[in-house]
């Protein structure tokens, strides 16, 4: 995967506050960008997002 593309990504959810508004802003599929910052984890050694199914 494109490293920047991660990054650009992670920076959107974090802006945006969840995965799914990231996706809608940068016009991909909610899958994409949980695998785009699955993978950025990975290549990082950490883990970036708590994620969780309920809005706070």
């Amino acid at each position: 995967m494109d490293r920047l593309l991660s990054m650009r990504v992670f920076e959107r959810v974090v802006d945006e506050g969840s995965l799914a508004a990231a996706a809608r802003a940068l016009d991909l599929s909610p899958p994409v960008v949980t695998r785009l910052m699955t993978d950025l984890e990975a290549h990082l050694g950490t883990r970036l997002l708590q994620r969780t199914t309920r809005r706070r």
